[in-house]
């Protein structure tokens, strides 16, 4: 036989080989959705017969977040205290770094923790909302976040809470304060990520119904009672270790008709949402 023939021969083979894998794993792909799906169906019912209910409609789509490891970045917080003081001098190393400027003082801490405290009325609200405001001027200074609730504690004062997004996902113990006087930016306290995350071995994270019923599970042997999931919430929260370095686990926020919890997106540990 020609060479030719051969080699189309042996092309054709390869090329109904490649054919079947190609139906093999999207057959396989067909069987795991369908599973995923009788699996999370199968989770909201045990919860209705647990007197809990969720609309199978507001489940949420699977999520593939992963530990993340995090090392604090003294170039970030330079360009965060540039942007909020203006020109600054520093002073501090190892630990607590101090930042001075024009429009006052701020300071990093190696845990995570910041604030900042400002004099004068060089950051000033105008005619936009506290909320506004603070929330432009700390994405300006490399903080992303979202508003979580403005508090007016008296006819001048107002305290707006916003909590950091990695990526447009809320990272859910890194939340800061800024208080506003008279529509003036005085002070801002909380806690941010050190630096930019970066992925690391660890455990697969849960699906959404092992999830469920982990939080099934944690809500009745801790005696907590609700009826109702109103939402859940895929995001990370910050851990630190004894080193001074940090992780970016994935969590759950499930949020009841009662109070909100958290669920551990990789070993399915359930805790009351502070």
């Amino acid at each position: 036989m020609e060479w030719s023939k051969i080699k189309n021969i042996v092309l054709l083979m390869l090329l109904a080989v490649n054919l079947f894998l190609l139906v093999l794993v999207a057959d396989q792909e067909r069987k795991s959705a369908a599973y995923l799906e009788e699996a999370r169906t199968g989770a909201v019912e045990i919860l209705e017969k647990a007197n809990i209910h969720m609309d199978l409609e507001n489940l949420p789509p699977e999520s593939d977040f992963h530990t993340m490891a995090v090392e604090r970045d003294r170039t970030m917080e330079d360009a965060m205290a540039k942007a909020l003081l203006g020109e600054t001098g520093k002073s501090g190393d190892l630990g607590p770094v101090t930042y001075t400027g024009a429009q006052g003082e701020g300071q990093f801490l190696s845990d995570g923790k910041f604030s900042f405290t400002f004099s004068g009325d060089g950051l000033t609200a105008g005619k936009e909302s506290p909320a506004e405001h603070g929330q432009k001027l700390l994405e300006k200074a490399g903080y992303t976040c979202q508003v979580l609730e403005t508090r007016e504690q008296d006819n001048r004062t107002a305290v707006v809470t916003v909590q950091q997004l990695w990526e447009g996902t809320p990272v859910f113990n890194s939340t800061a304060d800024l208080t506003y006087e008279n529509g003036s930016l005085r002070s801002i306290r909380g806690q941010r990520l050190m630096g930019a995350p970066e992925p690391e071995a660890g455990a697969e994270p849960l699906d959404v119904a092992t999830i469920l019923l982990r939080f099934l599970s944690g809500v009745q042997d801790g005696g907590y009672v609700c009826s109702e999931i109103v939402d859940m919430t895929a995001g990370y929260e910050v851990t630190l270790s004894s080193t001074g370095s940090a992780n970016l686990e994935p969590v759950w926020l499930i949020t009841t008709n009662t109070v909100p919890f958290y669920v551990d997106g990789t070993d399915g540990t359930v805790r009351q949402a502070e």
